[in-house]
């Protein structure tokens, strides 16, 4: 079918586990032979000019491409602002920035059988394509966005980007509810997350994991199998609060209970923030790999693998993807906030900084281990086609008309 997939964001360069999600399950519905389209937008004044490779990266997956730019004028901002008493900010700037005569023509010309938002901040186009073209849709949740936003604004640093959650956090709740209400299906990240919606009332609510690629393992596995680079490593996004705060109590709480001055610690992501650059810093024995070319090369070359997060929402992917290398695992318990239970069983879990500190310490006396047949089968809900198989059964229901 014709799957028209709507994001909050280009997905290119997928270099933070929200747009690593999308993008891997832009191939896997490419794969399964559908053909797709992707309305999105691209922020220039955070982001710059697309890089001429993504377009091209992008190409071998959608046969068609419309993208709206987010510039930060002063213009855009009041039109922002106009739009909080009905969208929250997040929400109101794709809105605004839309060209809807261009994109309705467009959209027209690719003559979607569905439409798929992936992620919440796209809904106003979303709502209005669908109603534009007579096509349903469906919606991927993320997260519990209204949960996760809090999260954030408690934990940003400086009055701007407090102030920018404040202005998303008006009239959220109302808004993914609603989508959450209205959507064909929702398809949640979490099984957890998908209960809770279920609880209150919204039966079209399922659990749709996200997916570790043939890549990324194929990826690990070479890594593994040369002698380790790293003792310890974490990987992820280095510039969101609570990534952020993740490594201040990696590094300033649970590195000072591990003396060894021979220790080996890796901190691997995208974009890391002056304060993530400021503690790399501050130890010899951590280094700082910003931006890496390949993220499992440097899972893969670890002896643990460590996912410190303080608070999580939906499913932390870095969690998901741990479990496809065999290295130890050590983790928070919102790491594996949103992890079916056998996948969390295969992670040493504490919250407090010395449990954490002695889990990694024991692992990294006890060795490697031989494959750990728990873990090889709690990574069965993350194959890819798992996931296109009920893609295809829930999807080709909507279109349909029956519901999935």
């Amino acid at each position: 079918m014709k799957i028209l997939v709507v994001p909050m964001e280009l997905p290119l360069p997928a270099d933070s586990g929200g747009r690593i999600d999308v993008w891997r399950r832009m191939h896997l519905l490419h794969d399964d032979g559908h053909e797709l389209g992707l309305l999105s937008w691209h922020n220039l004044a955070r982001d710059g000019a697309v890089a001429p490779q993504a377009l091209a990266e992008l190409g071998t997956v959608c046969s068609s491409h419309c993208l709206s730019w987010i510039r930060r004028s002063a213009g855009e901002t009041m039109r922002r602002v106009a739009q909080l008493p009905r969208l929250p900010s997040h929400a109101a700037v794709r809105w605004v920035t839309l060209d809807r005569p261009a994109v309705l023509a467009w959209a027209r010309g690719f003559a979607p059988d569905v439409l798929m938002l992936d992620g919440l901040y796209g809904v106003a186009a979303v709502r209005w394509l669908a109603g534009a073209l007579g096509v349903p849709w469906v919606y991927r949740a993320h997260n519990i966005e209204h949960a996760y936003m809090r999260q954030q604004r408690a934990r940003a640093v400086g009055w701007r980007a407090r102030l920018g959650l404040a202005a998303n956090l008006v009239g959220l709740r109302r808004l993914e509810e609603a989508t959450v209400r209205d959507a064909a299906v929702v398809y949640d990240i979490s099984p957890n997350d998908a209960a809770s919606w279920r609880a209150l009332g919204h039966t079209r609510t399922q659990w749709l994991p996200t997916v570790v690629d043939a890549a990324f393992v194929r990826a690990m596995a070479t890594a593994a199998a040369t002698p380790p680079t790293w003792d310890i490593a974490y990987f992820g996004n280095l510039n969101t609060p609570n990534n952020v705060e993740a490594v201040e109590w990696l590094l300033g709480q649970v590195l000072p209970l591990l003396p060894a001055p021979s220790l080996r610690v890796a901190l691997a992501g995208s974009r890391p923030s002056e304060a993530v650059r400021r503690l790399a810093a501050s130890d010899a024995r951590v280094t700082l790999l910003a931006d890496p070319p390949s993220i499992p090369a440097v899972a893969g070359a670890a002896r643990v693998l460590v996912n410190p997060l303080q608070v999580g929402s939906g499913v932390n992917l870095k969690s998901v993807e741990m479990l496809f290398g065999n290295a130890a695992l050590v983790s928070t318990p919102a790491g594996v906030h949103g992890l079916p239970e056998d996948a969390a069983a295969c992670v040493a879990v504490h919250a407090d900084a010395a449990g954490f500190a002695r889990a990694v310490a024991a692992a990294l006396q006890a060795g490697p281990a031989p494959a750990d047949a728990r873990r090889i089968a709690a990574r069965a809900p993350y194959a890819p086609a798992a996931a296109a198989a009920l893609l295809r059964r829930t999807l080709q229901a909507v279109v349909c008309g029956g519901g999935a």
